[in-house]
């Protein structure tokens, strides 16, 4: 175990850090983790697209997902359990991860302290990566990491191509950037069609780091982000979709357009300040997305029968994730160590082929490792 997760090798941060209470403030129901800045995900996109030939710094997960290329996703490819790699269609999520480590630490310093006084020295921790985060499915706090995981949407056995390791507190739409460019560089010779992806990855630069790898994005929209339904309950088109007042009937005024959001801006007329029929006043907005904004014009339409489609197949990492939990148990295994938890997880989406594999046809100890064949023999 410690050869394949290289010990020998630093990967990984000190063991050394500040202590993190757990926080106080919960998300309200039925929430997913508040999204981040739009100009952190811009800032990130754009680093991609800058430095595209670049390779990510090495992890883990990088031989891991190797292993899983070369011994499952490609054989797999070949029989045809996966799809048409002329046309691949892919979806992602992120699933939580918690960590039996303590988050407490192990006080290292040498201070005096009276009792009831604390210090802020660094302390140990068995775990240093794991770190905070939310827990939406069963809205709580928890302390771990998050693993995000690309399948292959056609696979009738909802089977993964790609799995990356990140902190409990990265939000899903900052690790499907840099998880997205890990899995194109990893298959350089699959064209991926299509991707799905839940409402938390609903970002404008997420949609251009899509169509930079021609992939066509099917993610469902953040009401959090749908500002244009603000004051949709005063507000009508005409035959030219301009904005009117629903009830007064006045045009309302064009205030220009906002390039980074996609979006035009509108005032309410100065009419509804003085009219008794309209409720809204003159200060308030109201947004209309421009033709060339990602999240309502993509290359797939929304809503539509083949959108309806891709979108359905979204729930295969869901699947695969509740079979990592619940039949390999991964989750509820005591682990203390990030590296070792990320092992058997790969561990399960191995499983995961050779019993797919055994559903096709009958299974020899040769064909899950063809390299003992010569001994067999």
């Amino acid at each position: 175990m410690d050869r394949l997760i290289r010990k020998d090798r630093v990967l990984h941060r000190s063991n050394l850090r500040r202590f993190r209470r757990k926080p106080k403030s919960k998300q309200k129901k039925n929430r997913k983790m508040d999204s981040p800045p739009t100009t952190l995900t811009e800032r990130l996109v754009k680093r991609v697209i800058k430095y595209s030939d670049a390779k990510l710094p090495d992890s883990i997960e990088a031989s891991l997902n190797l292993i899983l290329k070369e011994l499952f996703v490609l054989p797999s490819l070949k029989s045809g359990l996966l799809g048409d790699p002329q046309k691949f269609n892919i979806a992602g999520d992120g699933t939580c991860m918690p960590t039996h480590a303590s988050h407490y630490g192990k006080k290292v310093c040498d201070c005096d302290l009276k009792p009831g006084e604390n210090c802020n020295c660094k302390r140990k921790f068995t775990d240093p990566t794991a770190t905070w985060g939310w827990d939406s499915y069963n809205e709580r706090y928890f302390y771990g990491h998050s693993f995000h995981v690309f399948t292959a949407a056609e696979s009738f056995y909802s089977l993964p191509i790609h799995i990356k390791c990140v902190t409990g507190e990265r939000h899903d739409s900052v690790t499907g950037i840099f998880a997205l460019k890990e899995l194109v560089d990893l298959y350089p010779k699959i064209k991926f069609y299509s991707a799905a992806f839940d409402s938390g990855y609903d970002n404008t630069y997420f949609y251009f780091l899509n169509q930079f790898y021609n992939i066509h994005p099917v993610i469902a929209l953040n009401g959090r982000n749908s500002k244009p339904t603000s004051h949709d309950a005063f507000v009508k088109f005409d035959d030219y979709g301009i904005p009117h007042g629903k009830k007064c009937g006045h045009k309302l005024r064009n205030w220009g357009l906002i390039k980074k959001s996609h979006r035009r801006k509108w005032l309410f007329p100065v009419q509804c300040d003085s009219c008794q029929k309209c409720q809204a006043s003159s200060n308030q907005t109201f947004y209309t997305p421009t033709s060339d904004n990602p999240r309502y014009f993509g290359p797939i339409l929304r809503n539509t029968k083949q959108w309806k489609k891709l979108y359905k197949r979204r729930t295969t990492t869901e699947r695969f994730n509740d079979r990592m939990k619940l039949d390999f148990k991964v989750k509820d295994a005591v682990i203390y160590s990030r590296e070792r938890r990320t092992v058997r997880t790969f561990i399960a989406a191995f499983c995961c082929y050779i019993d797919a594999w055994s559903n096709e046809k009958t299974l020899k100890i040769t064909d899950i490792f063809p390299g003992i064949r010569k001994f067999v023999a």
